[in-house]
């Protein structure tokens, strides 16, 4: 066998490891540094903070997450008797999340996912009548709300 063939094979080969090169960063292109503080976000635009301030409107918001996941529960246990009705309290459940989303958006916007994935759990169920998945939504919420920082 020939070398030829065999070079032209491990020259392309390592073509593309070849053309890597090293990375250069112009950061006189970076506006600010982030700041420890603020984790990067940029604080200079003035926006309402929709998140409670004091410890009682935590509170109060702990209070509605609980309620917010009472409400899951209920939808659970009528969704294979009465479907309309669950539609009705999904509706219900739909406005609660729209303010309660927002807040933990701007509190632990970390958690907002699983929030969302057990309200598309609860939504999902009633819509094509699985109440194995309202159940599952339910008590995700339930979870995600007991373990909220208050």
């Amino acid at each position: 066998m020939s070398r030829s063939p065999l070079l032209l094979v491990f020259a392309l080969a390592l073509g593309p490891v070849a053309a890597c090169g090293e990375t250069y960063i112009d950061t006189s292109l970076i506006d600010s540094v982030p700041d420890e503080n603020t984790g990067g976000v940029d604080t200079s635009a003035e926006t309402p903070d929709p998140a409670p301030t004091d410890e009682s409107g935590s509170r109060d918001f702990v209070a509605t997450l609980e309620l917010f996941a009472l409400h899951a529960r209920e939808i659970s246990e009528v969704v294979a008797d009465d479907r309309e009705r669950a539609a009705s309290m999904l509706d219900d459940l739909e406005a609660d999340w729209s303010l309660i989303e927002d807040i933990i958006r701007a509190e632990q916007p970390d958690r907002l996912f699983g929030f969302s994935q057990a309200v598309d759990l609860v939504r999902s169920g009633v819509e094509r009548n699985r109440p194995a998945d309202v159940s599952k939504g339910w008590k995700l919420l339930d979870d995600l709300s007991a373990d909220y920082p208050a």
